[in-house]
């Protein structure tokens, strides 16, 4: 009777652990050694192309250094649109419009936007991008290959692990995707509840969570556990410092909210153009205005603009007014161009530069915290993501002493973003597409 009741004991334990969470959990694990193992190899790549491009500027004759950067912004822009239109762009639309269709029905539509074949050639656009200096950013497609990662992976457990949601491991794609690219578990969480699930995060907090977790875990046991920024050094908080973190997050909040209307703009744009031979010009001049503005104006505009931030916040540099329109201007011509690469840190970029310059002509007394309220007033503005921004900023620099002055910069600019424009570029590109797929489907339904 002992071993019968000990039999049936086992037997409980393991149906246990084939039906419940602690089995359905396992299909998340491996799609995060997935996603781990490919946002260290990418980013590791993407930097190298970064730190060449930066290079062929400095070094490189100007008739070769044009020619580089003119095609590598033409086939970033070119091999996309012949082989998987979205792999072009930032990534992290995609992966939102990808969250909101229903897996069951939009199956295709959903490959299109963040299938493997779109992963491949997002990261080879992306890298080209920057290998010819473009101003884009390896996060956004980081969010957009993880959440490619975790929905493949998804789609096969689903046939045989009872209740797993393809849409669940989207999500929990971009929060890892966002924890891997910045080293920023609690970022990736914070988006996860403030961007991706802003309704349903109990339904599926387990997974995102252990997907985070072990996502992080991965890529800090590989690449160390480095500070994505490091640990600038800050003055102590005085009365103006305040009012100086003020103007410089009403000041980024504002630039932040007309960026992304600016690109919505350019988005609206392209899509009138049907031409090719449209598309192949605008993408010439947007390379050549870009080039002649890294070359002549401002080197500073290579790139996510990472060696921007820490040539400010350790090497004692000061951005000056053409690092600003650079690094403004660098992301715009890059959208307009139609070239594949993120938005995240070239945001970042622009917010450091303001304020900086802020700190210079104002109050150099804290020059290093209003470069982080300026990056988290930008990105803020930007996205409309004010917690995300500042974990962001608080995990990449661990910077406890300047808390409150980062949570205000987030909170003012939240707030005067959202009186010039309720929704931001990403929320708008997202209703977009969504409007024209419910049209498509009521034109092929017909009248009933």
């Amino acid at each position: 009777m002992q071993i019968l009741a000990l039999k049936e004991k086992i037997h409980d334990v393991l149906a246990k652990l084939r039906y419940e969470d602690s089995l359905r959990l396992l299909p998340f694990l491996i799609a995060s050694f997935i996603a781990a193992g490919t946002a260290i190899l990418y980013s590791m790549a993407f930097f190298k192309a970064e730190e060449f491009a930066l290079d062929v500027v400095r070094d490189y004759h100007w008739a070769l250094s044009l020619a580089i950067t003119v095609s590598a912004v033409f086939l970033s822009w070119y091999i996309p649109f012949r082989l998987a239109t979205q792999a072009g762009g930032s990534g992290i639309p995609q992966m939102l419009i990808a969250n909101e269709l229903d897996p069951s029905l939009d199956k295709p539509i959903i490959r299109t936007l963040i299938g493997i074949r779109v992963i491949v050639i997002k990261i080879l656009a992306s890298i080209l991008a920057v290998l010819g200096g473009g101003a884009v950013g390896q996060e956004g497609p980081t969010l957009q290959i993880a959440s490619g990662v975790f929905y493949r992976i998804g789609e096969k457990s689903t046939k045989w692990i009872q209740q797993a949601s393809t849409r669940t491991f989207i999500l929990a794609g971009g929060a890892s995707g966002l924890a891997a690219a910045f080293n920023t578990p609690l970022g990736g969480i914070a988006y996860a509840l403030e961007e991706l699930s802003r309704d349903s995060f109990n339904n599926f907090k387990t997974y995102v969570l252990w997907s985070v977790i072990t996502t992080g875990l991965l890529v800090q046991t590989f690449m160390g556990g480095y500070l994505y920024l490091g640990f600038p050094t800050l003055e102590n908080v005085q009365l103006l410092t305040y009012f100086n973190v003020l103007a410089v997050a009403l000041i980024a909040g504002i630039a932040g909210c007309y960026f992304g209307s600016a690109l919505y703009k350019i988005t609206k744009i392209r899509r009138r153009i049907k031409s090719f031979t449209q598309l192949l010009s605008l993408n010439l001049i947007c390379g050549i205005l870009f080039w002649l503005g890294i070359f002549f104006l401002s080197n500073q505009g290579v790139g996510g603009g990472k060696i921007l931030i820490i040539n400010i916040l350790f090497k004692g540099a000061w951005a000056t007014p053409s690092d600003i329109l650079v690094r403004m201007a660098g992301p715009l011509l890059m959208s307009l161009a139609g070239v594949a690469g993120g938005l995240f840190a070239p945001s970042l970029a622009i917010g450091a530069a303001v304020g900086s310059f802020w700190a210079q002509i104002f109050w150099e007394h804290n020059h290093h915290l209003l470069v982080i309220c300026g990056m988290i007033a930008f990105l803020t503005g930007f996205m409309r993501t004010p917690f995300t921004a500042f974990i962001l900023m608080f995990e990449m620099t661990d910077r406890h002493s300047a808390l409150f002055p980062m949570m205000l910069a987030a909170v003012v600019a939240a707030g005067v973003s959202a009186l010039i424009e309720k929704h931001s570029f990403y929320d708008l590109l997202k209703e977009d597409f969504l409007h024209a797929h419910e049209e498509s489907l009521i034109q092929t339904k017909g009248p009933e």
